[in-house]
């Protein structure tokens, strides 16, 4: 579907992957937009969309390549005249570059991101730590090294079993190295020197994460996605607890299954580290409940909306017309995010109030995963046919996206009988 001429502004969002689609059909919703997507190359996630006009660099690591692209992109949208082009990225490498080239792409698109300086004191898992230190937040026992120093660095004493984790995940498409995996899982001394072995040649340069493991399966990890006006106050959060993970190795630990929810503890320290930050814009805090002193500690800070956000317009809050409202003015959206689906609280933030399911999976397949409270909550909304699914849009008609739709599903119920959730 190409943007048409007449249509007010144009989304341009990079990446390719679902969340990139839950962006398009958000704006389509909302806006009746036409996005534009910018992958390395077509998929089937984003292929034969009525929301999306494909745009593929051919790259998404060459810079320079991606910059000029983009730039004859915008030119190309804006020949028939002058109109909004808003600049999106789907990834932390994606929020950095457009960070770092703001000065080259904003004559020709609006991009709703903080400086470089800025996303590289959120993104970097180092300084959230140390930022996590300062302001008194739980977050796991973490010990950062440097990977080009091999394993003669690792103190002697570290508690086993660890999770180790590149400090910057846009650096880390750069290693190269046999058994990569997003997150590892390090459960003696020998499974980590040789990991660390294997990090000294990898083309990986930035620091690593050691972590103590937080005891307990998927049900216990948490999410909240923050909105931050241009001022950098916090405007919106929505909070989710996870019904389970994916676990095969190319997208280890990307939900499958959330639940909306509320946890004022969570919100008060995620709007303590962006006011800090003196963030703007889209953020999402990821954190698991440790069941051994019952505190939610904090992992990180991702530079943007996660990839599973559409969590929060399944239960009506559609991010993109906060973008919108806040980048591009009331002119193009003059709605309120009501507060019966998102009350104030006490700060003057508004939080998602609204109980919903969000899932990738067949409904018996989740059924089946689904483990403790959240899990319960999790049945109970599909009872109640409280749920969605990003991919499952009636707007799309093609015969080709909804074979994708119906093999999508097929995927997934092989992928978790290849790799079930721990425990």
């Amino acid at each position: 579907m190409d943007v048409p001429v007449a249509q007010p502004f144009v989304p341009v969002l990079l990446g390719g992957d679902i969340g990139t689609y839950s962006l398009a059909r958000e704006f389509h919703e909302a806006y009746g937009a036409v996005s534009v997507v910018v992958p390395a190359g077509p998929n089937g996630v984003i292929d034969h969309s009525v929301a999306i006009q494909l745009a593929p660099s051919g790259s998404m690591t060459d810079e320079n390549a991606l910059i000029n692209h983009l730039v004859d992109l915008g030119t190309r949208l804006t020949a028939q005249g002058p109109r909004p082009l808003l600049l999106l990225g789907s990834l932390d490498l994606h929020v950095t570059f457009l960070a770092r080239h703001k000065a080259r792409l904003e004559p020709l698109f609006t991009v709703p991101y903080p400086d470089e300086a800025t996303v590289e004191a959120a993104a970097l898992k180092q300084n959230f730590y140390r930022l996590c230190q300062e302001l008194g937040l739980a977050h796991p026992t973490t010990v950062v090294v440097d990977p080009l120093l091999g394993p003669d660095q690792l103190p002697e004493q570290l508690p086993f079993p660890l999770i180790g984790k590149p400090a910057d995940s846009s650096d880390w498409v750069n290693a190269q190295f046999q058994g990569k995996l997003k997150v590892h899982t390090l459960p003696d001394r020998a499974a980590l020197v040789a990991l660390m072995e294997k990090l000294v040649d990898s083309g990986y340069t930035a620091p690593f994460i050691l972590q103590e493991m937080i005891p307990g399966g998927d049900e216990q990890m948490r999410l909240c996605t923050f909105f931050s006006d241009r001022s950098g106050r916090v405007r919106f959060a929505g909070y989710g607890e996870v019904v389970v993970e994916e676990h095969s190795p190319k997208v280890l630990g990307n939900s499958a299954g959330i639940v909306t929810a509320t946890e004022p503890s969570v919100v008060e320290a995620g709007r303590r580290i962006l006011t800090t930050l003196g963030w703007t814009g889209f953020s999402m805090v990821d954190a698991k409940l440790d069941p051994r002193d019952g505190q939610i500690k904090l992992f990180e800070v991702n530079p943007r909306l996660g990839r599973n956000h559409f969590y929060l317009t399944a239960a009506g809050a559609n991010p993109v017309r906060m973008y919108v409202r806040e980048w591009l003015g009331p002119q193009y959206d003059d709605s309120e995010l009501s507060q019966t689906v998102a009350p104030l609280d006490a700060a003057g933030t508004q939080v998602l109030g609204v109980e919903h399911l969000y899932t990738v999976l067949p409904h018996g397949l989740l059924k089946s995963l689904a483990r403790g409270p959240v899990g319960a909550k999790a049945v109970t909304l599909l009872r109640q046919r409280k749920v969605s699914n990003p991919l499952k849009y009636r707007a799309e008609r093609h015969p080709r996206r909804l074979v994708y739709v119906v093999l999508s599903l097929v995927n997934h119920r092989r992928k978790f009988k290849a790799f079930p959730p721990r425990g």
